[in-house]
């Protein structure tokens, strides 16, 4: 009865696995197609959120059709979506732009490459943190960045965390390039969505403990 058992438990554990990874390629064939869809520079940030809205409910075990829920959510967050991450994705190209020039200029190891390479962690991380942020609590739109950022200052061990989760995926990425059309953001999306996620609940269980009414989810 144990060996079966086992046997049945590492069956589930095998599929629940090859489940997640296919959601993973999903969510990045479908990031990539939305993206293209809005000319990327609008298509982006509304891609994002609708990756992570589904990954989370997802998470809550809904089932929903994959293709029709993510148009519906690019469509509905299009424009609040731009409003909330649009600058942060801008000032991250700037950024990468000038880190990639002093790199090349041998400047990078200097005090103005460093800065550059600071700030451009700094503005992924307060990123990765809003983009789930959006998804999990109802705020108006200007807050999302400052709430983000001041959560970070708050939980520098997550902060880590995610940042491994990027350093991760970024360098299997780097090591099996086969992988970025397919896998890569996906992957990302999906981690860095589950981490916050649990973060986010984490401290919602906290605040109820020590607080009449903890903060309001959508």
């Amino acid at each position: 009865m144990s060996d079966r058992a086992t046997a049945g438990g590492w069956a589930l554990r095998a599929h629940a696995a090859c489940d997640w990874l296919f959601w993973v390629m999903t969510v990045n064939a479908l990031w990539y197609v939305f993206t293209l869809a809005g000319g990327v520079v609008l298509g982006a940030a509304p891609a994002t959120v609708a990756a992570t809205e589904l990954t989370r409910r997802r998470l809550r075990g809904e089932v929903f059709p994959a293709v029709r829920a993510f148009a519906a959510a690019w469509r509905r967050e299009f424009w609040r979506a731009n409003a909330v991450l649009a600058p942060l994705y801008a000032a991250q190209v700037i950024l990468a732009v000038n880190a990639v020039g002093f790199l090349r200029a041998g400047m990078l190891a200097q005090a103005p490459g460093v800065v550059t390479v600071v700030a451009f962690v700094l503005v992924f991380a307060v990123a990765a943190v809003a983009v789930p942020l959006y998804a999990h609590y109802e705020l108006p739109l200007a807050r999302y960045v400052l709430t983000a950022s001041r959560w970070m200052l708050r939980n520098l061990a997550h902060v880590v965390l995610l940042l491994l989760a990027a350093t991760v995926v970024v360098t299997a990425s780097l090591l099996l390039p086969g992988l970025i059309p397919f896998v890569s953001t996906g992957a990302w999306l999906v981690i860095s969505t589950t981490l916050c996620v649990a973060f986010f609940t984490a401290n919602d269980k906290q605040l109820a403990t020590t607080t009449p009414v903890a903060a309001g989810v959508h």
